[in-house]
């Protein structure tokens, strides 16, 4: 008797199965997924909800790509001669830019969501308890993100939004980009 005919899970868990076709396979790890133990729940601390409906729907309604921010920011790289890089990659954090090949990663940050420690945005006034947690996770997310790439070997870069301003821009990319050609193995324009 094949894996694919047994019906009890037990039986089934105990069969030998010879056959390696596609079908049985999956209905191995079906049963097999069935029969494991349960695994506590993870402990993570959910914010109270939103103040009200309206502005879950505006929170909801926040970009997670292409934001002003990224758009300058990638305007300057292929500008720089630093194209060849790949947006949102599948890695820990999933960074707004990666050049995948050469394992460099830059996260475009915004001050408010993502605790800017430079310009030390404020904090709401109104429903604090609620803002507390969702800026405390987001710092902890942000951090576990960039510590993961690190340890995959990873170099990791992080530019805030207050440094895209109109008297910071130029300092920023000044210091960035020779360091993002030199890990690139690319040549500036100037």
């Amino acid at each position: 008797m094949t894996v694919c005919q047994h019906i009890d899970h037990a039986a089934f868990a105990a069969a030998d199965c010879r056959d390696s076709s596609l079908s049985c396979s999956l209905a191995a790890l079906e049963c097999a997924l069935a029969a494991r133990p349960a695994l506590p729940a993870a402990r993570r601390i959910e914010p109270p909800p939103a103040t009200n409906e309206h502005v879950r729907k505006s929170m909801k309604g926040n970009k997670r790509a292409n934001t002003k921010p990224e758009l300058l920011v990638r305007a300057r790289l292929r500008a720089a001669g630093l194209g060849g890089y790949r947006l949102q990659w599948k890695v820990p954090g999933r960074p707004d830019v990666a050049w995948p090949g050469k394992k460099t990663a830059l996260f475009i940050n915004g001050c408010f969501w993502h605790r800017c420690p430079r310009c030390k945005p404020r904090m709401p006034k109104s429903n604090v308890e609620y803002w507390v947690v969702k800026f405390q996770r987001n710092v902890e997310r942000d951090e576990r993100s960039v510590a993961e790439l690190e340890a995959l070997g990873w170099k990791v870069h992080v530019i805030w939004e207050c440094q895209l301003k109109k008297k910071e821009i130029d300092a920023t990319f000044a210091e960035l980009l020779p360091v993002l050609a030199e890990e690139l193995g690319k040549e500036l324009r100037v």
